[in-house]
This record gives C-alpha cells, sequence and structure tokens, in this order.
C-alpha cells in the first residue's frame, strides 16, 4: 500500500506547480469544499494561461507565467 500524507501547502505553491507541469489535481485529494474549489479554479486558471501563451518562456517571454501568478486572478 502507497504511503498517504496529509500536508499543507500554499494555494500559490500549486498553482506554481501546476502551471510549470510538476504536478495535476489528479495526483492528490481535497480533503475539503473549499480546497477543491480553489484547486479547480487554479487548475482553470493554468489551463487557460497554458492555451493563450504561444511563446517559448525561457527565450521569448519578459514575464514568465511563473512570476505572474496570483490568487486574485482566480
Amino acid at each position: 500500500m502507497e504511503k498517504k500524507l496529509n500536508i499543507k501547502i500554499s494555494a500559490k505553491k500549486i498553482a506554481e506547480l501546476i502551471q510549470q507541469g510538476h504536478l495535476c489535481a489528479a495526483d492528490f485529494n481535497c480533503l475539503d469544499a473549499d480546497s477543491k474549489q480553489t484547486v479547480w479554479q487554479l487548475c482553470l486558471w493554468c489551463c487557460e494561461k497554458r492555451i493563450h501563451c504561444h511563446k517559448h518562456c525561457a527565450t521569448q517571454c519578459q514575464t514568465p507565467c511563473d512570476s505572474v501568478i496570483s490568487i486574485k486572478d482566480c
């Protein structure tokens, strides 16, 4: 059986990890409805940012996506 962890992580860090492709919402379970709603909004926000960005972040972006993540934008 795979060991499970109970951790606390900021919404900003979750957004950064999802935006960078290091984490997917399917990789974890939210323990309450408020967290689930926040993660859902973060996923939509991150997907929208990726869909409309056709630049290679390392060479063409003045402000990379991960530097402009704001929870208020959700």
